[in-house]
């Protein structure tokens, strides 16, 4: 499944560049609708509950996170599992904020 690449001297497979990316385009996609629907919550007067969040520091986040698995993960079946994992984790805030949007959850309104 994956080409081999210098195996005679013990290196590493080449991991195809889609499954590399997956996690970090994952992530990002997390990180965006958060933001979006964090926008939307604003504008019905709800307010963020950490003074510091910025899309930014939460894409950093997880990006280093999935870095760090990476370089430390060398199992290409558990990486993936990981790695994915940790990425699809960025949907949580996507999911409490639709739910205080939708009147589901309480929210905390200035």
């Amino acid at each position: 499944m994956y080409p081999e690449s210098g195996s005679e001297m013990g290196e590493k497979p080449i991991t195809p560049l889609k499954t590399w990316i997956l996690p970090f385009l994952l992530s990002l996609g997390g990180v965006i609708m958060d933001y979006i629907t964090t926008l939307m919550g604003w504008g019905m007067g709800f307010f963020e509950t950490n003074p510091r969040y910025h899309p930014v520091s939460a894409l950093l986040v997880f990006w280093g996170a999935i870095t760090i698995l990476t370089l430390a993960v060398h199992e290409k079946r558990a990486w993936l599992v990981a790695a994915n994992g940790l990425a699809l984790s960025s949907y949580i805030g996507v999911a409490n904020n639709t739910l205080v949007i939708l009147g589901l959850f309480s929210g905390l309104q200035a």
